[in-house]
């Protein structure tokens, strides 16, 4: 087998976390009588500062807001939402199969932080994981190679030798100038996004097996 590691993107591709980001800011938008679009969120998924909602609301309104209020309300819906939100489908069966293969197993993520790791502890997923890499941890976020360069050199695999994992446009973009194979699992915020740069787009992670993305490599 070719195939040594996978290397999976967390927001939006391990869990949906995409959601009650957007849920959370609609609210805060309907409050003030407008409305967020998924237009609007097309650089809210997959790029680090690609698109500031309280910007854009104080925009939309002509004056600023009091985020000393609205902020943290704000991050308590959020994190409510989140904690409801499943393993997408297919991840934890294509982790165990991979792990059953003896494959390498990394998360390559634009959050920072303990965010991933919290994740996927709360996730019952960290067990498959052998390497999690932040945003923090590299000099530029994706769409730059630097995740997941040092996903791979962490690993001790050669990028040839791996797969990624990607919901969006800067991950494919990211994993693709590390010289990685990308298969784009897109969800319903990164649809919108161009992912024809990907080797292979599927609907859901249930759709692949370990020997579907060894031919790739």
């Amino acid at each position: 087998m070719k195939l040594q590691a996978i290397v999976f993107d967390y927001d939006g591709l391990i869990v949906n976390t995409e959601r009650p980001g957007f849920v959370s800011w609609s609210e805060i938008y309907a409050r003030f009588g407008q409305k967020l679009t998924l237009s609007d969120w097309y650089y809210a998924t997959g790029y680090v500062d690609g698109f500031d909602p309280g910007l854009h609301l104080e925009k939309l309104l002509g004056r600023k807001l009091n985020w000393d209020e609205l902020g943290p309300e704000r991050d308590r819906r959020n994190w409510e939402l989140t904690l409801t939100e499943p393993v997408l489908p297919g991840i934890a069966e294509l982790l165990a199969s991979a792990r059953a293969h003896s494959l390498r197993i990394g998360v390559a993520s634009n959050s920072g932080g303990s965010w991933v790791p919290d994740g996927l502890q709360r996730l019952g997923l960290t067990r498959y994981v052998d390497v999690v890499i932040t945003r923090d941890m590299v000099v530029d976020p994706k769409p730059a190679p630097d995740i997941y360069l040092k996903t791979v050199q962490t690993l001790g695999v050669n990028s040839e030798n791996a797969v990624a994992l990607e919901d969006s446009e800067p991950g494919c973009r990211a994993a693709k100038a590390a010289g990685i194979k990308v298969v784009a699992i897109p969800n319903e915020f990164s649809a919108q996004q161009d992912l024809s740069i990907a080797d292979l787009i599927v609907p859901n992670a249930s759709e692949l097996s370990v020997e579907q993305l060894n031919a790739l490599v």
